[in-house]
């Protein structure tokens, strides 16, 4: 059972009320293998402190989006004291994913990673890493988050930003009171680890990097990838990453970092990523045949997609003044979310659906609605 509830949380010297969920900050990692077929699991959730909603972001969800998640799209908020049991329909999901509350921005603290390890009995398409590191990248405000939503709204402007960014909800060692409490991740040397990479923040783009070490890309947003080996990536908000990191320097201790991405730097990553805005399409994964800058034209850029090894991802990046391309098989019937996961764009009204209708077989039609959804 999963139940969100506020719990006391300290960070740069002060303490504070968070939503958390089963009292954890970040919340617990759910762990899967892929299946061959579609299969399910059942999480209870509890609210005990708000209304929320829940989303497994990169699960497909496959005719099921009544446990989709977003607040008054597929489902209206649980209330505090109630409860809803929520099915996840996993399909061909590989790699991390994650989930996070779906209403207002209380997936500030409401969030954690899903790990989708392979089919039973398969191995992973590159070497078995010696260990496996959840790492997650978040904002800290002093203040209530929900009084910076309540502000931002009321002002018509920007939000506030954060005090701090984090990893593994904790500031960086420089931070006041936090030197004892950063995120340390402790190797051996000469092995692999496989870090499993969410940015959960609420509005930055990180570039994220290890001092000294290259990293290797090998999956994106619950698919495997072409291996790509950098020195630094880019990672905008709802998306993940898989990256080996071969621990092959001298003992000693190095810098893991996540810095915010500025629009003075227009820097494309070795992703193909220089991005402003972060947009996800809920049931589906889509593959990125093109990106641009300026306006799109549709006689000349379709003329460059990349039509023969192009990324899978459910969330794209989107440059500056650009455009993107993407291209899936709409064979999920629902009503689906698209917005930017950037929170200022998303309540700024950056938003839309994508209405899926039911096909003519039994397995393109919707499943039934769960026999007690939340009321409105």
């Amino acid at each position: 059972m999963i139940e969100v509830k506020e719990a006391t949380c300290r960070r740069l010297c002060s303490t504070k009320k968070i939503l958390t969920v089963n009292g954890k900050f970040p919340g617990p990692v759910l762990q899967a293998h892929k299946v061959i077929r579609s299969t399910s699991m059942s999480i209870t959730k509890a609210a005990t402190a708000s209304p929320v909603t829940g989303n497994m972001h990169g699960v497909k969800q496959p005719r099921n989006p009544w446990s989709d998640g977003p607040e008054y799209i597929t489902q209206c908020p649980i209330q505090p004291g109630d409860q809803f049991k929520q099915t996840i329909i996993f399909s061909n999901e590989e790699g991390t994913i994650w989930w996070h509350a779906h209403n207002d921005w209380a997936r500030a603290t409401v969030h954690g990673a899903i790990f989708v390890y392979p089919t039973r009995g398969a191995s992973y398409p590159f070497p078995k890493p010696h260990e496996q590191v959840q790492i997650i990248l978040g904002q800290w405000w002093r203040r209530d988050v929900r009084e910076v939503l309540e502000e931002f709204i009321r002002t018509g402007g920007a939000p506030n930003v954060s005090d701090v960014h984090t990893i593994n909800g904790q500031p960086g060692d420089l931070y006041s009171c936090s030197k004892s409490e950063t995120f340390k991740l402790l190797v051996d040397q000469n092995k692999t680890y496989l870090l499993r990479i969410v940015n959960a923040a609420m509005n930055t783009i990180f570039f994220y990097s290890i001092a000294n070490h290259n990293l290797t890309v090998v999956g994106v947003d619950g698919s495997y990838t072409k291996p790509v080996t950098t020195d630094y990536m880019t990672i905008s908000p709802g998306q993940t990453l898989d990256a080996l990191l071969i621990t092959n320097q001298q003992v000693g201790q190095y810098y893991m970092a996540a810095r915010a991405y500025s629009s003075t730097l227009l820097i494309p990553d070795k992703l193909g990523c220089a991005n402003r805005s972060s947009n996800n399409l809920h049931g589906f994964s889509f593959y990125i045949v093109g990106w641009g800058f300026g306006n799109f034209d549709k006689d000349k850029d379709p003329l460059n997609y990349n039509l023969i090894d192009p990324p899978l991802r459910n969330t794209v990046a989107v440059p500056i003044s650009g455009w993107a391309a993407i291209r899936f098989h709409a064979d999920n019937p629902g009503v689906w979310f698209l917005h930017c996961h950037l929170e200022r764009h998303l309540t700024w009204g950056m938003n839309t659906v994508f209405i899926v209708k039911n096909g003519k077989n039994k397995k393109e039609r919707l499943l039934p609605p769960p026999p007690r959804m939340p009321p409105c």
